[in-house]
């Protein structure tokens, strides 16, 4: 009972803060939608797409067989490398849904997802490279930030390799009959990829309109000075941003008034975590293999191991580390962009389209 009131207080709370802040949620949702069209969309649907290709083809698991002795050492059953190597390649929550289709065809159990989960998480590379290595001055240094995190959750996942019972053997996921057309199953992937960036476009505009409601009633002024003694206050914003979408807060933390060092480890750190709209957006693919408090702990450990790699390599080897010093000036990082609205509704049609229908045999 206390639950349902907890919960129906905190959504009636929200709805009338969207009542009476309509201006900055509307303002939050534009620029959440510019950023998936300028930022996210370039950066998950290309390997969206490929890695679903890769799957179902089978290759994705005769290229990962160089990540078989990690598996094991992770407890992981031989077709989590092709998961894991996807996870890497294609970023949150592309690892989720390969991870999930392993769940789905009995390759593996929950508890080896969420080992899985925990070395193979981390943020797009082209979004590293592509968006914040340019919004800090140097896509080197969007590069670095990759490779820590990805260094990062493989400690992550020796951490968790202890969580869940041993898993039985398992046989590797069904590959398509020899000789099959993979052309003949590119409209599905498709299809499915659109469908997939299309709802992480709605996530991210809709926790995009939350930072900017929270923003606008001046939570941001007052957990400033709350955490005066703890963090920066120019990091706060971006923190705050990014703990609910991570690519604005990205854009706060990168524009923040801030040592170089200190904001390249608060990105790390950040992107790991991946903020409650890339949970969500996880939970929906994993539907209930890996439970929301887990996947949350998991987040929380590979963010505190980013941050403190990251930091760590700037303070121990940054004499070394001349060639990710800023190259120009950063540039604005995913400014609004008209086309977002015509790429939401492209995504939308092209998964509503009834491909097997059209791709039936006559």
């Amino acid at each position: 009972m206390f639950q349902r009131i907890w919960r129906a207080a905190l959504l009636g709370g929200l709805l009338a803060l969207l009542f009476l802040f309509p201006q900055a949620a509307m303002r939050g949702v534009r620029q959440g939608l510019s950023l998936w069209a300028d930022a996210v969309l370039p950066a998950l649907l290309p390997f969206f797409v490929l890695t679903a290709l890769l799957q179902e083809s089978g290759a994705l698991f005769a290229l990962s067989a160089c990540l078989r002795p990690l598996c094991r050492l992770l407890r992981l059953p031989a077709p989590a490398a092709g998961a894991m190597l996807g996870g890497w390649l294609c970023g949150a929550p592309g690892g989720a849904r390969l991870a999930a289709a392993l769940c789905r065809r009995g390759a593996m159990d929950g508890g080896a997802c969420a080992r899985l989960l925990a070395a193979a998480t981390v943020t797009s590379p082209l979004f590293l490279v592509g968006t914040v290595g340019q919004a800090l001055g140097s896509p080197a240094l969007g590069g670095l930030i990759y490779a820590i995190q990805w260094l990062a959750a493989i400690c992550n996942g020796l951490l968790w390799r202890g969580f869940g019972p041993a898993s039985a053997p398992a046989a590797s996921a069904p590959r398509p009959p020899s000789g099959g057309p993979l052309l003949h199953a590119l409209p599905e992937v498709l299809r499915e990829s659109c469908l997939s960036c299309l709802f992480i476009g709605g996530a991210i505009a809709v926790f995009s309109a939350l930072s900017a409601v929270l923003a606008a009633t001046g939570a941001v002024e007052a957990l400033q000075r709350t955490l005066l003694f703890l963090l920066p206050p120019e990091s706060v914003p971006g923190l705050l941003a990014g703990a609910l979408e991570v690519s604005g807060g990205c854009r706060g933390i990168a524009g923040a008034a801030l040592p170089l060092a200190l904001r390249a480890a608060m990105l790390c750190g950040l992107c790991a975590f991946g903020g409650f709209s890339v949970l969500c957006q996880a939970q929906v693919f994993l539907d209930g293999t890996v439970t929301p408090r887990n996947y949350l702990l998991q987040r929380l450990t590979h963010a505190a191991l980013a941050f403190a790699l990251c930091r760590g390599a700037f303070l121990f080897f940054g004499a070394a580390l001349p060639a990710f010093a800023p190259l120009a000036p950063a540039a604005e990082f995913a400014p609004e962009n008209p086309l977002a609205l015509p790429a939401l509704l492209l995504c939308l049609l092209f998964s509503l389209l009834p491909w097997r229908r059209l791709l039936r045999p006559r």
